[in-house]
Order: C-alpha cells, then structure tokens, then sequence
C-alpha cells in the first residue's frame, strides 16, 4: 500500500470515528449513514458482505412506516433539496436531496433498524439469547465496529440529552423510570407515578426552605435542606446498588466521596463544599444551646448570624445537588458497551 492510500485509509476512519450521526435540529440524515457503513465494510476487507446503500435505506423507511403509519412517517421523514449539489455528490445523494429522519421516529425503531441490518439483510443468524441488539457486529471488523457502536453512542446521548432538558417540564426522567422500573419489578407507569410524586415533594420543599428564609426561621430552613439534600445522595447511592439503612448525613457524604473512582461524574468540589456545610449546620444547631448563661446576648446575635448564613448557603446547595441529580439520573441506565482498547493506527 502506497502513502496516498494509506493516507486516504486514515482520513475515511478519522472522518467515520468523528462523524456527526443526529444533527442538532434532532435528525439523521439516511443517505451519507447508508454509504458509509457500506464504504466500512470496504475497508475492513468485507465488502462482500455489506448489504446495498438502497436497502439499508429502505429497511428503515419501511420500519417507520410500519411502526407509524403513512401519515405520520411522512411528518418524521422529510426531504431537503440540496442547492449547491454537483455531480460528485451522486453516489451519496443520487437525488439532488438528503433525507432527514427526525429523532421522534428513531427512538422507535432504531434497535429494530440496526438488528435488521445484520440479522435480515446480511442474514447472521439470529442469536438464541437477547443481548447486545448489534452483537452482529465483529469487534475485529475495525472501521463496521467504530461506525455501528459510535451511533449507538451519540444516538443515547442526544436521547439522554433531551431526556434531562426535560425532566423539569415532564417531573421525572425517562431513563430513571425506566431503571426504577426494572430493579423493582413494577410498570413503566408505575415508576413515573413515584418520580413525579418525589420531585412534587422536592418542589414542595424549596418553597418551604424560601419560606423559612423570609420570615427568618432558620433552623427549620437548615433542617429542610439538610432532608433534601440527603434524599437526593441516598436516591444516588440507591441506583448504585449501595444499600444504606437510616445513614446520616454524615454517612452518605462520605459514602460517596469514597468512591471518587467511579465512572459516574461525582461532583468532589461540591461534595466537599457540603461537608463544610454541614459542619456550620452542627454549629448553627448546637452551638447556642452550648454557650454559656452569661455570653446568652452575645451568643444569641452570633448565632443568629451564623444559623442565617448557613441557611442561605444551604438554599444554594440544594438546588446545585438538585442539578447534579438531575445530570447523573439519566445515566441509571448505561448505554456504552466496553470494547478490549486498541491504539488504532490504520494501515
């Protein structure tokens, strides 16, 4: 192989490792994925088994329209002229247009889509166990392996992506009740109705905390944050698989700052601000009742001070630990499937 094609080979792989599946208005264009993933079977030295642009194409259209009807796929497959085509653009775009699959469509039959690819129109046998819906896919075939699991990536993304702009709107995220759903054996609907019940509560509470703050009861505004603080750190450690009964505030902080290691994104600054926190919240509660009777005036507006201050800052931490649980309870549900790493230096 001579440097022009192999330079050829490391620019199509670094295109296929980047390339950007779901556009940011939310939709696939068909064409350029069809072509591609027929072009990676080329360059895995498969190309006999790649089955035709045209019919991954049509394997999708068709899904949609089975899984939609008529009316409705033609709402989510929608046609663009290209303006600026030329005739170097055909074997992509035959049509002088792209086609754009809009997200809504995709979250229905995307799996089926992919699976299809492999069991139905390259006939792999289907597997006798379900797991991974694109196990079809061999980890040695390089340039098939880094397109398939790369879309399989990005499309959870943008899903998990939305899913989170809307937990606010919707009072629960969809992955989340998807995860209840599952480790405790009850319905879909099921898990909503607790979700949506818990952010009522959550809700419920920030108002009260504000409340508290205005009219300067500041004891009870700590002692509000300090119970929505906690719930959302045992809700966290919960979907791990950590198993706590009745911790203290103490306890779960520590529990999660001992697993710093993991591939969630533990917030550590903000883990170690509330542990601050929550020493001025011992000091606030028990620091009068501690001070002497003679130091009763002095002490008095000293903790009136500090129970203020720590009040307001606790205001603070619940929404920040209220967005970090929102951030990370998508993520219940992992979608990356692990592959043995390679320094990928293509020849």
């Amino acid at each position: 192989m001579d440097k022009k094609d192999w330079q050829g080979r490391q620019e199509f792989f670094d295109h296929i490792s980047s390339y950007q599946y779901i556009r940011e208005d939310g939709r696939l264009v068909l064409e350029p994925f069809c072509v591609y993933l027929s072009h990676c079977f080329g360059f895995d030295g498969i190309l006999e088994l790649s089955p035709q642009p045209r019919d991954i194409y049509m394997l999708l259209v068709n899904l949609i329209r089975e899984h939609l009807g008529d009316e409705e796929a033609k709402k989510k497959i929608q046609f663009q002229n290209i303006s600026d085509w030329d005739p170097e653009l055909a074997y992509i775009f035959p049509e002088r247009r792209m086609t754009c699959v809009h997200v809504g469509a995709l979250v229905l039959v995307s799996h089926y889509w992919i699976y299809d690819i492999g069991h139905t129109l390259m006939r792999v046998p289907r597997p006798e166990n379900s797991g991974k819906y694109f196990a079809w896919v061999k980890e040695e075939w390089l340039a098939v392996y880094t397109f398939i699991n790369g879309y399989h990536n990005e499309f959870n993304k943008f899903q998990k992506r939305f899913d989170r702009e809307n937990i606010s709107s919707n009072g629960y995220s969809l992955f989340e009740a998807s995860h209840i759903a599952r480790v405790k054996s009850i319905s879909f609907d099921e898990a909503k109705k607790l979700l949506k019940t818990r952010h009522n509560s959550y809700q419920v509470a920030m108002g009260q905390i504000s409340k508290a703050l205005h009219e300067g009861y500041y004891l009870e505004a700590i002692t509000l944050e300090e119970c929505l603080i906690s719930n959302c750190l045992f809700n966290f450690l919960d979907a791990l698989g950590v198993k706590l009964s009745n911790p203290s505030f103490y306890t779960l902080l520590n529990e999660i700052l001992d697993k710093g290691a993991s591939a969630y994104a533990f917030p550590s600054e903000l883990l170690v601000d509330l542990d601050k926190w929550r020493k001025a919240r011992n000091n606030a509660i028990h620091g009068f009742i501690s001070s002497h009777n003679t130091e009763l005036t002095l002490s008095g507006t000293s903790f009136h001070e500090l129970s203020r201050e720590t009040a307001m800052q606790g205001e603070d931490y619940c929404k920040s630990v209220i967005s970090w649980y929102e951030v990370e309870c998508v993520n219940f549900i992992r979608h990356e499937f692990p592959k043995e790493q390679k320094n990928l230096i293509v020849h």
